[in-house]
């Protein structure tokens, strides 16, 4: 009989056990939801205020900006734009920073049905807001009028180093500008440009620690000029070489006149890898 009672017992036990999920369901509650698979995302951009680049140009990019980046962004993504001048790496400050909040996780155990879907409108009403000043910020920073002597390009990549270091987000770096460095000792449009000038300038660089270490940076150029094709071509050959050395993914599609192949990829690799496809566009 004392058997009999202690199987009856665990046979109550487990059916109660069984019947927990219903039980969940029956009072508002679900289990929590399977991850969307979302990888939240850094994204820097660097944007030319040299005197080679004029104010025609940064309004395309700061509309590249409004139409294209700023609507892609999702709930846990940070934005930060920054100049690329002639004190890029003394005098360094963004000119626009910000968060985008986490969308809450549900719980079943744990949360409010009803506080939780309330707690899910405020995220996503901060969200709409934090992108409004973004944009707002972005079109003020854009606008101003002034406008740096050189162009220390290398000096803003050693600065996106410095800024993804640390970050376990998915990273991408975006580079709004004609990409002719001029900063001494290299000028990039006054150069005698040789089969050789390129190994020899990444020489000078490695041997002077100034090749940044982009791995796992997907990169993306916007902007891309020169007064002539011949010049125009060799600054992109010396590009590709130096993002190869730096180990971060440009791929010669995006490296253009304007902003090509958004979004990225959700993944990046050294070119030559293969990368996954990229998440969808969100407003």
């Amino acid at each position: 009989m004392r058997g009999q009672r202690a199987a009856r017992a665990r046979l109550a036990w487990l059916l109660w056990v069984m019947a927990l999920p219903a039980l969940a369901l029956a009072t508002g509650c679900t289990r929590s939801p399977q991850p969307s698979g979302h990888q939240s995302t850094a994204v820097v951009i660097f944007v030319d205020f040299s005197d080679s680049v004029g104010g025609v140009d940064r309004t395309g990019f700061r509309r590249e900006i409004d139409k294209q980046i700023l609507p892609w962004l999702e709930p846990g993504d940070s934005f930060l734009v920054a100049p690329i001048h002639d004190k890029t790496l003394t005098q360094f400050r963004p000119l626009v920073e910000a968060e985008l909040p986490p969308r809450p996780q549900f719980n079943g155990w744990m949360n409010n049905v009803i506080k939780f879907n309330r707690e899910a409108k405020a995220t996503d009403a901060k969200i709409i807001q934090v992108k409004e000043t973004l944009r707002t910020q972005t079109a003020e920073a854009l606008a101003r009028a002034s406008q740096a002597r050189y162009t220390d390009i290398f000096s803003s990549l050693l600065l996106a180093e410095k800024l993804f270091s640390a970050e376990a987000r998915n990273k991408v770096l975006i580079l709004m500008s004609d990409m002719i460095e001029d900063y001494p000792p290299y000028a990039f449009d006054k150069l005698t440009w040789t089969p050789s000038t390129t190994e020899k300038i990444l020489k000078d660089l490695e041997a002077q620690r100034g090749i940044a270490d982009l791995k796992g940076v997907c990169v993306y150029v916007s902007g891309v000029s020169a007064p002539s094709a011949e010049l125009a071509t060799n600054i992109g050959r010396f590009w590709e070489a130096y993002f190869k050395k730096a180990g971060a993914d440009l791929h010669p599609s995006r490296y253009a006149h304007v902003l090509l192949h958004w979004p990225p990829p959700t993944s990046c690799r050294p070119a030559g890898q293969t990368v996954d496809s990229g998440r969808g566009a969100s407003s």
